[in-house]
């Protein structure tokens, strides 16, 4: 219901939402379409010749949203973009980075939006375990960690602001 209402909120504004998976991007999409947002998405679950088409449909502003996996992005230059949303917990730091630095590229204002569920960090560990060398499964589950803990400060400043705020009333 947020991701819907914000959407509408800046209607007039381009944005790409991640999600972890290619079931939630799948199914953010259908819900995005049917409340009639013009939306495409992407993931590595598409044929190419689909990925290629909603890319373009993106680059060339005919959609107002992307949602996608981490497989969206790279050598992608589009300087209007104004949000980013992560629906789930990226895997790690560098992911945020990468996914959050596609929005306000033209040096213009511009959201990055992280949303929460405590199911993000089982997802990630899930995803880690299955497509990681499993050497190096260690190595990403420690940087998958250092994800959670930011996640976990944002939340406590946030809480913070709110008491300060409810104090100051």
């Amino acid at each position: 219901k947020f991701i819907k209402q914000y959407i509408q909120n800046n209607s007039n504004e381009t944005g790409i939402i991640y999600a972890a998976t290619r079931k939630k991007v799948d199914f953010l999409y259908e819900h995005l379409k049917d409340a009639g947002i013009k939306v495409a998405k992407y993931h590595a679950g598409m044929d190419e010749q689909q990925r290629k088409l909603e890319q373009e449909r993106f680059l060339r502003d005919e959609v107002q949203v992307m949602v996608a996996t981490n497989a969206f992005g790279m050598g992608i230059n589009k300087t209007n973009v104004r949000f980013v949303i992560h629906y789930q917990m990226p895997k790690n730091m560098e992911s945020y980075y990468q996914e959050a630095g596609r929005a306000g590229r033209d040096g213009l204002m511009s959201e990055c939006i992280l949303l929460y569920s405590p199911s993000d960090e089982q997802t990630q560990r899930y995803l880690i375990e299955q497509s990681t060398d499993p050497s190096r499964i260690p190595f990403e589950l420690e940087k998958l960690q250092k994800m959670v803990d930011y996640y976990i400060k944002l939340l406590l400043c946030s809480i913070m602001i709110v008491a300060v705020s409810l104090m100051l009333v």
